[in-house]
């Protein structure tokens, strides 16, 4: 049993052997990440999801024992989230300067695209906000704590992805807790996504009709960064990923990454990345490392097959609900399920198997919410743009033609 430690490499193994299984078996369309030019890219997404549960699994573990909100002393753990949350916006840097790239020669539809981060991002999100206020409320025996105004602030603040800061709801002591804090990422997303138009300059990507509000509005988020409070740092990992686009659309970096030992390479770097640096020593010596195995993985590097396999395609599919979700599935089963006072007395071994148990109910709840709120709200993505762009043209021919002497200008053009 002393294998079941919060720094062991089994019940990591074990808990992603599961979490693949249950993906495979309960995620039957993949369509989002099948036939994808960049394969591989869309793989790695659903194992750094799992990896910052087992993460925060850790966290948890302490928690639920009196230890305060601290992780293990395993380099390994800690990077599960450190480095895990940095190849997220890797990914996500990688997929937007590839647009940008590829807006060399296609105009880049502008409101489509934020059309598409809103519905991708939002309804699960706040699907997500309405529960914690729902068990907030509950657990409150439905007494408001707060005066109204406080209330209703602070939620704001929660349904604006926090942007402005995550307070307590309702006067519940660390309400982000009950999302193990993963929220703190989504603020850096929305600021990389809201630079993109000023990015698109820089590389020459060329714009539809009305780019240049969106350019004004792009500048105008890039001068209010310090307003944002993030961690400039962290940005780099989004030019980590754009690097990649580039080496991708390079055809002789591309070549250069596809030898025989890319495989190899790429698991090399990956050990060496998530197990060699400790948390907040060697941060750039890691982010060269990262963005040397995101091109790799972009010039199709799949860790012999692993990133490829319909496995990790289902498991990728369901990724975002499993990141924002296992926080709150965690403390459900550790407060409800088990009992707060079990769950402080649970050895090592024990504790792993409730996690086992949890693994594919995250998974489970993650599919049903792929296909009840996030897929529908993706394929709904040209219909809220045509209907924004509708009401735009509705009201600019609404709008009051300027006259003279009681004609409008139509009239007397006619008149000329």
């Amino acid at each position: 049993m002393s294998l079941f430690t919060t720094t062991g490499l089994l019940p990591a193994l074990l808990v992603t052997l599961i979490a693949l299984a249950s993906a495979r078996l309960l995620v039957r369309d993949t369509s989002a990440t099948d036939n994808h030019e960049f394969a591989s890219i869309d793989g790695i997404r659903g194992f750094l999801a799992l990896f910052v549960f087992l993460h925060h699994s850790v966290y948890w573990f302490n928690y639920s024992h009196l230890k305060g909100w601290n992780g293990s002393d395993s380099g390994l753990y800690n990077n599960f989230g450190d480095t895990s949350v940095c190849l997220f916006f890797m990914l996500s840097g990688f997929l937007f300067f590839n647009k940008l790239l590829e807006g060399r020669t296609r105009e880049i539809d502008w409101l489509k695209l934020f059309c598409s981060r809103f519905l991708r991002l939002t309804p699960l999100y706040i699907t997500l906000v309405g529960v914690i206020v729902a068990i907030i409320a509950i657990e409150s025996s439905f007494i408001q704590l707060e005066d109204t105004k406080t209330l209703r602030s602070n939620i704001i603040s929660w349904l604006l992805f926090t942007i402005p800061g995550h307070p307590d709801i309702n006067a519940h002591g660390n309400t982000h807790l009950m999302v193990a804090g993963v929220i703190w990422t989504l603020p850096y997303e929305w600021f990389f996504y809201f630079c993109l138009p000023a990015l698109g300059l820089l590389v020459g990507a060329k714009g539809k009709a009305n780019s240049g509000i969106w350019l004004i509005l792009s500048v105008a988020c890039i001068l209010s960064f310090s307003l944002w409070q993030l961690d400039s740092t962290l940005l780099f990992g989004f030019a980590g990923g754009g690097f990649a686009a580039f080496v991708a659309r390079t055809p002789w970096l591309r070549q250069l990454h596809r030898g025989k030992g890319t495989n190899w390479v790429l698991l090399a770097g990956l050990v060496i990345a998530y197990t060699v640096f400790d948390t907040g020593n060697f941060y750039y010596t890691r982010l060269l490392i990262l963005t040397v195995c995101m091109s790799f993985i972009a010039c199709g590097a799949n860790l012999f097959g692993i990133l490829s396999s319909r496995a990790a395609r289902s498991l990728s599919t369901v990724s975002y609900g499993i990141y924002l979700m296992h926080g709150l599935t965690l403390y459900l089963v550790l407060n409800y399920g088990l009992g707060s006072q079990i769950a402080q007395h649970l050895s090592n071994f024990h504790y792993w198997l409730v996690i086992f148990v949890c693994t594919p109910i995250l998974v489970g709840v993650s599919t049903l919410s792929w296909y009840w709120i996030e897929w529908p709200a993706i394929k709904s993505v040209s219909r809220l743009t045509n209907a924004l762009r509708n009401f735009h043209s509705a009201k600019s021919n609404a709008a009051p033609s300027i006259s003279i002497h009681g004609r409008s200008d139509s009239e007397e053009k006619n008149n000329v």
